[in-house]
């Protein structure tokens, strides 16, 4: 176990943040209750320092549930197009949670990252951040953001069962109804979870999903294909709104086959169909399998952790074709190619996880 001293964290992040007079929070990928928790989590750390935040990100939550979650929480969640409609002067910094990199585009490198958290390993090129916090150890952001909390004493106890609560759904969120925690996850869960709100929890968990995240789900089994032990499904076009379907979809064709590996995939469009990007989510049940290292052979706009992961591509250009069954035909050709070039090639993947493994087994004993 990797051995992070949360109590002298807890003093940093509280000393940068007094230090700020207004920061910007931003959510890099999908929002999520994990993403969400903890945004929510420095969001309030702000308030409670009296340091102006606001939170941003690009994509709309798609899952009934997870609107539910922002709307239970009052969680202030600014939908942006881009960076352009921000305006930077405002702010002193900024604060990526629930992402690998913290890199935003270029012109938005005039104001540093003040904190970075996330629950993959480090990138191997990134901003610099004041602070960074970046561990595969954990299941979760909100495990990191709950460790943390316990060591922040102007946490007062009003506040304390709302943060507890948005943390404890994004620590069950995203290590799949608690299947894969571990030691630092165990200890947060018994630090919330006294203090969580199960009615408000069921109440989110509960939200139905919508009758169009039902017919996703019915094309992806029908589209779906078995190579090997990889399932590969895709859904065709998907607006914006309904993005995060795709990794519901995932997590549903991984419980209910008997494969190894299961990709989803689809072609979805943003800003009222400008631009166009294909996403694809991974699930595995398998600790031996680097999703990250598969994902990274594929494109750098995505990674993963263990069993879970994700990329996106951007094809604006295609925005235009106006045969879109031809378009999704060769997206769906293309795609599953692509998987099935990588499933051959997978098992020089697990044998660098397992080596990597090894190497890290090896320096914990030297250690000792």
């Amino acid at each position: 176990m990797i051995n992070i001293n949360f109590e002298e964290s807890a003093k940093t992040i509280t000393s940068l943040l007094q230090e700020q007079k207004n920061i910007a929070i931003i959510i890099k990928g999908s929002p999520d209750p994990d993403a969400l928790a903890s945004s929510y989590f420095f969001w309030k750390l702000c308030t409670l320092l009296h340091v102006k935040a606001t939170i941003y990100g690009f994509m709309p939550a798609s899952l009934p549930s997870n609107k539910e979650f922002i709307s239970i929480f009052n969680i202030p969640f600014n939908i942006v197009a881009d960076l352009k409609e921000i305006n930077l002067s405002r702010f002193s910094g900024y604060i990526v949670c629930d992402y690998q990199i913290a890199a935003l585009e270029d012109n938005f490198a005039i104001i540093p990252c003040i904190i970075h958290l996330d629950h993959h390993s480090p990138a191997e090129h990134d901003v610099p951040a004041r602070f960074r916090l970046l561990t595969d150890k954990v299941s979760s952001t909100s495990t990191l953001c709950a460790l943390l909390m316990q060591h922040i004493s102007f946490v007062s106890l009003e506040d304390v069962p709302s943060l507890a609560t948005a943390l404890y759904v994004g620590i069950k969120t995203d290590s799949d109804d608690f299947k894969h925690v571990g030691e630092y996850d165990t200890m947060a869960l018994e630090y919330i979870k006294p203090f969580c709100n199960m009615t408000i929890i069921e109440q989110i968990e509960n939200t139905p999903l919508t009758p169009h995240a039902l017919s996703l789900l019915q094309k992806a089994m029908k589209n779906a294909i078995v190579y090997k032990d990889w399932l590969i499904a895709g859904v065709g076009f998907v607006e914006e709104r309904y993005r995060d379907i795709i990794a519901i979809i995932a997590d549903y064709l991984l419980q209910n086959n008997p494969v190894e590996l299961v990709v989803v995939y689809g072609a979805v469009y943003h800003n009222n169909h400008t631009k166009l990007d294909i996403d694809a989510s991974f699930r595995t049940r398998s600790e031996d399998f680097d999703l990250n290292e598969l994902i990274k052979n594929i494109t750098p706009d995505g990674g993963g952790r263990k069993y879970k992961g994700a990329f996106q591509v951007h094809i604006d250009y295609f925005v235009h074709c106006p045969d879109q069954d031809t378009l999704w035909e060769i997206i769906e050709m293309t795609t599953n190619q692509i998987l099935k070039n990588q499933r051959d090639s997978s098992l020089k993947i697990v044998l660098q996880s397992k080596f990597k493994n090894f190497k890290k087994i090896l320096k914990h004993l030297f250690r000792l």
